[in-house]
């Protein structure tokens, strides 16, 4: 019954017209996609976001580290021997905070180079 109603209708015109009109909204239009040069700044500010989050894990852990050092050496730091490990413990935090943040812009740094 629904084929008698519609012998009269243009059932290939409209099935090309679909598959024409999708194909338009599937295709990328080459006009509007990105040059080099944006896709190239836009990867070097997802790096620099990168580094950025990186050092400052760096630096978390570095400052939890040196607290939970001078936790550990405060009940007794009256005594001249505990101060000057505590002292110590905290400078090798503060030199180990200093090399991971300089290793997290070096080494891209240093990789430019040869790229």
């Amino acid at each position: 019954m629904l084929l008698k109603k519609s012998e009269g209708f243009p059932f290939k015109v409209v099935l090309l017209m679909s598959f024409a009109a999708l194909l338009l909204l599937i295709t990328p239009d080459f006009a509007l996609a990105a040059s080099t040069s944006q896709v190239q700044s836009k990867l070097n500010q997802g790096a620099k976001a990168i580094q950025l989050v990186l050092t400052s894990l760096v630096v978390v852990m570095g400052i939890i580290a040196a607290i939970k050092i001078v936790v550990k050496h405060l009940p007794s730091i009256d005594d001249a021997h505990v101060k000057n490990e505590m002292w110590k413990g905290i400078g090798q935090v503060f030199a180990g905070v200093i090399a991971g943040a300089a290793l997290v812009w070096i080494i891209p740094w240093a990789y430019s180079l040869f790229v």
